[in-house]
C-alpha cells in the first residue's frame, strides 16, 4: 500500500505571509518589548486563529506529507481584532520582554487565581501583560483598568 500525499494546506497549517509576520511580531515588539529578532530562527504558521512557532530547522518540506495534528508551540490566537499571546510562548519568551509586566506578590497571584479578576492600579497601557511573580512568568492576563484580569489556563 503506497503512501497517501497529504498537502501542505489540509494537515499543516499554513506559511504566514511576511506581512502577516510583521504584524504578529512587531506585536510582540511593540507591546512586549520582544525584538523580532528573536524569532528570526523560527517558521510562523497560521491556522484560522493560532499562530504556531516551529522551529526553522530547513528540512520542514521533507516531512510536510506527515499527517499531523499539531505543529510546534502555539505562540498566539487571534481574538476579535486583537493578539492574544498564549500562556506557553510568554512562558518561553516572556523573559526578554521590557514592558507590559505585571508583577504580582504570591497574594495576589492566589486571588486572580481563585477570583479570576483583581482589582489592581497597573503602569502599563490596557491590553494583554505578562503576568510574574518572583522570577516566574505564569502567563498572560488582560489589564482594563481597573481589573486585572486572569487568562491563564485552568482558571474559570
Amino acid at each position: 500500500m503506497g503512501r497517501q500525499e497529504i498537502s501542505w494546506e489540509r494537515s499543516w497549517p499554513r506559511p504566514v505571509t511576511s506581512e502577516e509576520r510583521g504584524r504578529i511580531l512587531g506585536y510582540f515588539e511593540a507591546r512586549f518589548g520582544i525584538p523580532q529578532e528573536t524569532f528570526s530562527g523560527y517558521l510562523l504558521l497560521s491556522t484560522a486563529k493560532n499562530y504556531w512557532l516551529l522551529r526553522d530547522t530547513g528540512r520542514t518540506e521533507e516531512i510536510k506529507h506527515l499527517k499531523v495534528q499539531t505543529v510546534g508551540l502555539l505562540f498566539a490566537r487571534q481574538v476579535s481584532k486583537y493578539i492574544k499571546p498564549t500562556t506557553i510562548a510568554l512562558q518561553r519568551f516572556g523573559h526578554l520582554a521590557t514592558r507590559a509586566i505585571v508583577d504580582l506578590s504570591p497574594q495576589e497571584l492566589e486571588a486572580l487565581k481563585s477570583q479570576r479578576k483583581i482589582s489592581r492600579a497597573v503602569s502599563v497601557e490596557p491590553g494583554y501583560v505578562i503576568l510574574r511573580c518572583g522570577e516566574d512568568i505564569w502567563g498572560c492576563g488582560l489589564y482594563l483598568p481597573p481589573h486585572l484580569i486572569s487568562h491563564l489556563p485552568g482558571v474559570s
